[in-house]
């Protein structure tokens, strides 16, 4: 049974998953749907994922189902009830078919028994809990959901006790002060900004800067994760890139790309604080705790030092990030998968999310 088993990291900008049968998947999470009749008819296929959507993008209609927080963070009760009512809408369609990929992707030995955890922001609401939920069982006979750096925490085990995982994604950068349990309310949150938001921010800042500059959202994700730092020393980034007249000139984007990194970790580190202090243990204190970054975005470089210095614990305490950033939380949400009782799952639903529950069976009574 425990081969049936999946582990889901349902990110913005990927998507990964990990099979009880030892596979890996990563997907980008993004779906592309034919623009026009003629569209349809060159690619042959109603909707491409993966490296095709690169090689037809002009022909596309590129739907990231979890940009901007949508689907699974800050969806309300009336939202939830609408994609529940329009299962054809583009955003839970597309959702559904990444899910359906990487689920087929581990060709598991079993497809008609799969037990699936996913992962959700530290701070997702109810109602988006029980949306991705939703989507989970449409391929999984048992299925739940658990805070993305939860996962993370559990699958570190035993040296992840009485840390705190700071989970840098591209939706959204989410806490969770981890102690060998759920955990409660106080012990997470979430950032409702990530990488997407830095991407954005970079691409307004180089037009500002240079208003003859052309910068599309994944020439300016490629500059950032290229040149991204927040170290001492900024690194060197006299680049090319398009200009509106069609041409190619050369741009020193050093200081561009610095400050907008710098304003990033700020917000990090301060929203960090805000985490510390909302933490109700009575036994916790950081110096003897530790922090662990995990996500694409912890690998910005010179971020670990940055809050390291910003907390005042330079020389006596040590940012760590985790060993594998992209399937760290897949990897723990599968390792919890695989220890679950069948009994347990139902309970494990009821803690996670009792008050989405109580929505559903609202829902099915009227």
């Amino acid at each position: 049974m425990a081969e049936n088993c999946i582990g889901i990291d349902l990110g913005t900008l990927y998507t990964t998953a990990a099979g009880g049968n030892g596979a890996n998947f990563c997907l980008p999470s993004e779906v592309g749907f034919p623009r026009d009749i003629v569209a349809k008819h060159l690619i042959g296929q109603p909707h491409v994922l993966g490296s095709d959507i690169t090689a037809h993008r002009n022909s596309l209609d590129v739907i990231r189902p979890f940009e901007k927080n949508a689907l699974k963070y800050a969806i309300n009760e009336q939202e939830w009830r609408n994609f529940h009512q329009e299962s054809a809408s583009l955003d839970r369609r597309a959702a559904s078919l990444i899910l359906q990929n990487v689920v087929e992707s581990l060709d598991l030995p079993n497809p008609d028994a799969v037990r699936c955890i996913a992962g959700v922001p530290a701070a997702a609401s109810p109602h988006s809990q029980l949306l991705i939920l939703e989507l989970v069982e449409e391929f999984a006979e048992f299925a739940a959901v658990v805070s993305e750096p939860f996962a993370v925490a559990y699958g570190i085990g035993a040296e992840a006790k009485n840390s705190v995982i700071i989970d840098i994604g591209a939706g959204t950068v989410d806490y969770c002060y981890y102690y060998g349990a759920l955990p409660k309310q106080d012990d997470q949150s979430t950032l409702g900004v990530g990488g997407d938001h830095v991407d954005e921010e970079l691409r307004n800042q180089i037009h500002a800067e240079f208003p003859s500059s052309k910068v599309s959202m994944q020439l300016a994700r490629r500059l950032k994760e290229r040149f991204g730092s927040v170290g001492a020393g900024p690194r060197s980034a006299i680049v090319e890139i398009p200009t509106k007249s069609g041409d190619i000139q050369e741009f020193d984007l050093t200081n561009v790309i610095r400050d907008v990194c710098l304003n990033f970790a700020s917000k990090i580190t301060n929203a960090l604080l805000e985490h510390l202090s909302a933490i109700t243990c009575d036994d916790f204190v950081i110096t003897k705790s530790r922090i662990l970054l995990a996500g694409g975005g912890s690998q910005l470089s010179g971020l670990d030092e940055y809050i390291e210095k910003t907390l005042s614990l330079s020389g006596r305490f040590e940012v760590h990030r985790v060993n594998d950033c992209r399937f760290a939380g897949a990897l723990g949400a599968l390792k919890l998968a695989r220890e679950l009782q069948t009994e347990d799952w139902e309970l494990l639903r009821q803690q996670e999310n009792p008050d989405a529950k109580d929505g559903e069976n609202r829902s099915d009574a009227a």
